[in-house]
């Protein structure tokens, strides 16, 4: 299955997902309340800053599986594996209990909420925390499909469960208007996850626990990459939420909705380039020592992925106020306006710079992941603190977008190591400005139509429409050639 299609297998389940969530948004909104929605993701900002759990371990299992796959050496990935499960467990079942402690002890006094809810805080504490351990369990059995590159497989999987947890979740969130009921419902769609994918390992790759082939050997030749993956993802995971962790604090819970409201949707958009992270780095460990095969595999995602973003952001720049009209209402929709923009923009560059952080991972250069995320902590602290004493909640959007520099600037590291294009390939920057010439064409309509009239709908639909048939002719005229060669080669053999 050539990298592409891995990368379009993986990204089915985030993309339909994404949708579902998009539309779920407003009535989680209106059926939790302004205060319940916001404990709710007071609980999931919580979540998100425990995203070191694993302190790396499953990252390093995948590298070190993915480049004994590449040279044939079929005992050392059971090895691997035995030995990461033996670690994992333990260590798993431990940080979940932190995380409910933290989050019992300390989470009330943290975040803004009333004493009414103090209890209802806690206990979905204690159910985030199973969610958590089944969670990041099931991610270490994902990664082993990921190493086989059986990306069709999980597209399955994970749209399937994703929305068996999504979907049912808005009438539960209507009949009982309680988060924790949500939390709950999502620890058991992930107990169903991580049983349908260990299942599978057993009977396709005949993985089990097997703890039998627990070899020290294994441990310490992974320790040094495990340590320094821990170091990122404890910057990435603790400083990364740093903009929600402070708001929590210091913004009210009707303001905080609305800043979540846009951080959602543009996680949802980044989380897409976790699908391309997944067979970046599992192509990349099978490339491992080949640096023109490297440079291919960045410089395929790259040009594949760019476009697409570069589109979803000039087009929420430009249509952003009726879109968040129809979707939120009038009066919501204007409070999430200026802050969904630079949000959203933020979150792109984010998702671009995921290419560059799966190759620096496969190769070993975990220490230059490690410096962009610390670099990007410091800036997003930064620009969260002096965004809020300049203009609030909208400074701190300004300030989570001026963090990205970092993100670009291990993007160029990283081409520079492997001699790939990316952003220093002219097709790149003339990809980006035609885009913006005809994003700035549609934006003069403003000039005559008011920009919450509900005409722009339809300019907005032609503009989407116009820009990705032209990202996507090249591909089918691709399709197309290859077809017909197929039918003229099976004439020929006649």
């Amino acid at each position: 299955m050539s990298l592409k299609k891995q990368t379009l297998w993986s990204m089915l389940p985030l993309l339909v997902v994404t949708g579902v969530n998009i539309v779920s948004v407003p009535l989680f909104l209106r059926f939790l309340g302004p205060e319940r929605y916001a404990l709710w993701f007071y609980v999931l900002t919580f979540t998100g800053a425990f995203g070191f759990m694993d302190l790396g371990l499953g990252v390093a299992v995948g590298r070190y599986m993915g480049v004994a796959l590449g040279k044939g050496d079929t005992v050392a990935v059971r090895e691997y594996w035995g030995t990461g499960n033996a670690i994992v467990l333990p260590l798993l079942t431990s940080m979940a209990l932190i995380f409910v402690l933290v989050g019992v002890v300390f989470g009330p006094a943290w975040f803004n909420v009333t004493p009414t809810y103090v209890n209802l805080l806690r206990g979905s504490f204690v159910a985030g925390g199973v969610g958590l351990f089944l969670s990041y369990y099931g991610q270490y059995w994902l990664i082993l499909s990921q190493t086989h590159l059986d990306f069709k497989f999980l597209a399955i999987v994970r749209t399937s469960t994703s929305l068996l947890q999504v979907l049912p979740s808005i009438p539960l969130a209507w009949v009982t208007g309680n988060p924790l009921v949500l939390i709950v419902w999502n620890s058991v769609t992930a107990a169903l996850q991580l049983a349908v994918l260990a299942w599978h390992g057993r009977k396709n790759y005949h993985l089990g626990f097997s703890l039998r082939h627990v070899r020290i050997k294994r441990a310490r030749e992974m320790a040094a990459y495990t340590s320094k993956t821990f170091a990122a993802l404890l910057v990435n995971s603790l400083l990364g939420a740093a903009d929600r962790l402070v708001l929590g604090r210091l913004a009210p819970p009707a303001d905080f909705a609305h800043y979540t409201i846009s951080t959602n949707v543009g996680g949802r958009i980044q989380g897409l380039s976790t699908a391309v992270m997944g067979p970046v780095f599992s192509n990349t460990n099978r490339a491992v020592g080949n640096q023109n095969s490297v440079a291919a595999v960045y410089n395929e995602t790259f040009e594949f992925v760019f476009p697409w973003y570069v589109l979803v952001s000039i087009w929420v720049a430009v249509w952003h106020p009726i879109l968040l009209r129809l979707w939120l209402g009038a009066e919501l929709g204007v409070s999430v306006e200026p802050l969904f923009t630079p949000i959203i923009v933020a979150c792109c560059l984010t998702a671009i710079a995921n290419i560059s952080g799966a190759q620096l991972g496969s190769l070993n250069r975990v220490g230059g992941i490690l410096f962009f995320a610390v670099l990007g902590a410091v800036l997003l602290i930064s620009g969260v603190y002096v965004g809020w004493k300049w203009s609030g909640i909208y400074g701190v959007a300004m300030g989570f977008l001026f963090s990205r520099v970092a993100f670009i600037a291990q993007d160029l590291f990283t081409i520079r190591l492997i001699k790939a294009g990316g952003w220093r390939a002219s097709r790149t920057w003339g990809q980006l400005g035609l885009q913006s010439a005809v994003g700035a064409g549609f934006w003069s309509v403003y000039l005559v139509i008011d920009r919450y009239s509900y005409w722009n709908l339809c300019l907005a639909l032609l503009h989407g429409s116009l820009v990705g048939a032209w990202l996507l002719w090249v591909p089918v005229r691709r399709l197309i050639a290859l077809a017909a060669n197929g039918r003229k080669q099976g004439r020929n053999l006649a």
